[in-house]
């Protein structure tokens, strides 16, 4: 075997691969646009609305987390068993379509799944929850 300048051979056990020095050819990139120049911000808004609970089941007294996003008109969260604090966006004013929150599972809530719900725009969004019995 005879050994060009320019071309290192790499053994490895029975596996030998040789690789030249000269770069292989590489197809030119087409010419970039302006639009295609713009970076989306870390703070764009989601493509879509919705309405998260975490934990999607519990005790009565027991909290709930809430997680909305809206890019429209954002109504009240409504449900029969969650009183709903407050939602809030981000204090520094990211994501401003973006609002977390909590609730309370009320005391007089009976076992049960039930609906939460709350109007974005024209849209309705919505998410189960289960109130589970007492042990």
């Amino acid at each position: 075997m005879s050994i060009r300048p320019g071309v290192a051979i790499v053994s490895l056990g029975a596996l030998a691969v040789a690789c030249s020095a000269a770069p292989a050819p590489t197809a030119p990139s087409a010419p970039s646009s302006p639009a295609s120049e713009t970076s989306v911000p870390a703070t764009s808004a989601p493509e879509a609305s919705w309405l998260r609970l975490s934990p999607q089941e519990g005790l009565r007294g027991a909290t709930v987390s809430l997680d909305v996003a809206c890019l429209d008109n954002l109504g009240p969260v409504q449900s029969p068993v969650l009183e709903v604090g407050a939602l809030k966006s981000d204090p520094d004013g990211h994501q401003p379509w973006h609002l977390t929150g909590t609730a309370t599972v009320r005391p007089d809530a009976a076992p049960g799944r039930y609906l939460v719900s709350a109007n974005c725009g024209t849209d309705q969004l919505s998410a189960a929850f289960t109130v589970v019995p007492h042990p």
